[in-house]
């Protein structure tokens, strides 16, 4: 494809072909087309040099380069862009076949919830016979074939539109996307054409990029504005009735989209009765278009009731039939990290679960709470360099739905282990005494299974799915449900003594 038919600036100069789109100078080659995007740490700017001795014929960025850059490759064509990563989206878009056009797009956004969400919809939309692409936190996979493993929660637009183009042609007729704030405010999915969006909840997270709570909404709503210049003919927004943010977002698009909603305690168009949330399962009948309809989850937790309602909700919306959508969420065996269990055949219970955020966790706490013979304790961690707000909530919640409460590293990065400590702490000395600090994350694992007895609950949060741990200087293999399997055989498969 020309350069000219990926962005309108080319024109007029030299068109070369283009073999491929590129934001990694390492990865470009002949005929690349190199997006320099600025990073954390440096910019992609550094590295236009290294892209054009790989043989780029295109390199775009923020600025003009030097003249130097320019002489020593006078073949190649440097082009700017006010919004690099808007215009890395329509490029990408368009290299690809603009392929959401040509699948059933479902974007679901929120705090918590995405990544059980996006695994009950696509097993829906399995049982609906759509062989369904997935793009979420934990893997990106076309008809339960896993592509990748996941970087982003939504990747960059180039990879994107690859991996909704492979969908298409593997048969995919629809594919379901976890949808980030951040990918929403970088202008990742600009050019993606949904058919259906979600807004399951909004709770304080990713603060120290967004800055205030209002911009992180903002962000979020940014989906709906996507929803509604879609050019799909059938689009429908589904939100959650018994979320704040979720009811204002419904008051700002006033009827101009055909809208959904689901509740566990609000009216709304989709409802979950009388609930049963059993040790291994949650039961609810579901009450939808004057119907109503039995519903056996093999995922624990209100919280989990919630994830099927907003996935049948979609699956509804995009012309599912209400049987077909409550079937495919029962078929649903388990989320890999999200209320994981590990059992070596011991007398207690071992959850390993995702929540990272003070309102995720105390959900998952407030769900187990009741199903606990015995204690709960709770193992957590904050992750360094990143949303300081959420410390000492998080601290409060652990200790005040826990028994005992260890708090240890997850994801330190470059900042102190004992900053995060602190800060965790600020939010229960003084009020809780039932909390340790265990600085070592296996040995905090090991502590927590070690002390428990028959009829506990044991849950290790924050990390889930995840098999690293980062640290200032290097990143090493360290997975939850490992460290848990490995206390227990060193407990003796686990029973008390």
């Amino acid at each position: 494809m020309r350069l000219s038919q990926l962005l309108p600036q080319a024109g007029g100069g030299a068109d070369p072909e283009i073999a491929s789109i590129v934001n990694d100078s390492r990865l470009a080659g002949p005929g690349a087309l190199f997006f320099a995007m600025p990073g954390a740490r440096t910019s992609g700017e550094n590295f236009m040099r290294q892209a054009l001795e790989k043989g780029a014929a295109a390199v775009v960025a923020a600025s003009q380069p030097p003249a130097a850059l320019r002489a020593a490759f006078p073949g190649a064509v440097f082009l700017s862009a006010g919004d690099l990563q808007r215009a890395l989206s329509a490029a990408a878009a368009a290299f690809y076949g603009r392929p959401s056009e040509k699948l059933q797009v479902y974007g679901l956004t929120g705090t918590k919830g995405k990544t059980t969400t996006a695994y009950l919809l696509e097993s829906v939309l399995a049982r609906a016979g759509a062989a369904p692409g997935v793009v979420g936190t934990i893997e990106y996979r076309v008809g339960g074939r896993v592509l990748a493993a996941a970087a982003n929660t939504t990747p960059f637009a180039h990879t994107l539109q690859e991996l909704l183009a492979r969908m298409a042609a593997a048969g995919a007729k629809a594919a379901v996307m976890e949808v980030s704030s951040h990918a929403l405010a970088g202008g990742r999915v600009e050019d993606v054409a949904f058919d259906v969006a979600a807004f399951l909840n909004l709770q304080s997270d990713h603060l120290d990029f967004h800055g205030t709570r209002e911009n992180y909404f903002e962000a979020k709503a940014g989906l709906f504005a996507l929803l509604e210049r879609s050019p799909k003919p059938r689009r429908a927004a589904v939100l959650n009735a018994d979320d704040p943010a979720a009811r204002e977002l419904g008051r700002r698009l006033g009827g101009r989209l055909k809208t959904f909603t689901f509740a566990l305690d609000s009216p709304a168009d989709l409802r979950a009765e009388r609930l049963e949330l059993g040790a291994d399962h949650a039961a609810f009948t579901l009450a939808a278009a004057g119907r109503r309809l039995p519903v056996r989850l093999n995922l624990l937790g209100r919280h989990n009731v919630c994830n099927a309602l907003a996935a049948i909700a979609c699956a509804f919306a995009g012309g599912v039939p209400l049987e077909t959508a409550a079937e495919g969420a029962a078929a649903l065996r388990n989320v890999p990290g999200r209320l994981e269990r590990v059992d070596l055949g011991q007398d207690f219970t071992v959850f390993v679960d995702y929540a990272h955020t003070a309102a995720a966790l105390e959900s998952v706490l407030a769900n187990l709470r009741p199903l606990a013979r015995g204690r709960l304790i709770t193992v957590f961690g904050c992750g360094g360099d990143r949303d300081r707000t959420k410390r000492a909530p998080m601290g409060r919640a652990a200790c005040s739905l826990s028994d005992l409460a260890i708090a240890t590293t997850d994801n330190p990065r470059g900042e102190d282990p004992a900053r995060i400590f602190a800060d965790i702490e600020e939010g229960v000395r003084g009020f809780f005494s039932n909390y340790e600090i265990v600085p070592d994350r296996g040995e905090a694992i090991a502590r927590a299974i070690g002390s428990a007895r028959a009829g506990d609950i044991v849950l290790i949060a924050g990390k889930g799915h995840e098999t690293y741990q980062i640290f200032k200087d290097r990143t090493v293999h360290f997975s939850d449900a490992e460290a848990a399997a490995a206390a227990l055989r060193a407990k003796g498969g686990g029973h008390a003594a």
